[in-house]
């Protein structure tokens, strides 16, 4: 797609550019990993925790660097209109502890432990039968 564009860039006189796209997406979701695994070398900070990506990072791909890479922090919506999906990113701990109430977010876990396990209880029993 970029040779198209460089070569009427270098027809007007002006430098070839490399290909920007940006990485962007739910904290906690491999942004970072994707790029490093992409580039072959640590060059974006990465970890097993939301909010390890603090600032926009450009990366080159390439040995010409024909392809820029651009790191992100995770986003979320202002608001989820679904609050099981925001209760399930708050598990995962996707979303900042100020955003909710520990103690019901908990809870919430239990009971879908609960719920979990019943349904493997049916599952087996019918099994068995």
């Amino acid at each position: 797609m970029s040779e198209g564009i460089n070569a009427r860039r270098l027809e007007k006189g002006l430098r070839p550019r490399p290909v920007r796209a940006a990485v962007v997406g739910f904290p906690n979701v491999g942004k970072s990993a994707l790029i490093n695994r992409l580039i072959g070398r640590a060059q974006c900070q990465s970890a097993q925790r939301p909010g390890v990506t603090r600032h926009l990072q450009w990366v080159s791909l390439g040995a010409e660097g024909a392809l820029m890479l651009l790191d992100a922090p995770g986003v979320l919506p202002m608001r989820l209109a679904d609050q099981a999906a925001a209760v399930r990113l708050a598990i995962c701990n996707d979303i900042g502890e100020a955003s909710y109430t520990t103690s019901l977010v908990a809870a919430q876990f239990v009971e879908q432990l609960r719920k979990q396990e019943c349904a493997w209880r049916c599952c087996a029993s019918a099994a068995a039968r």
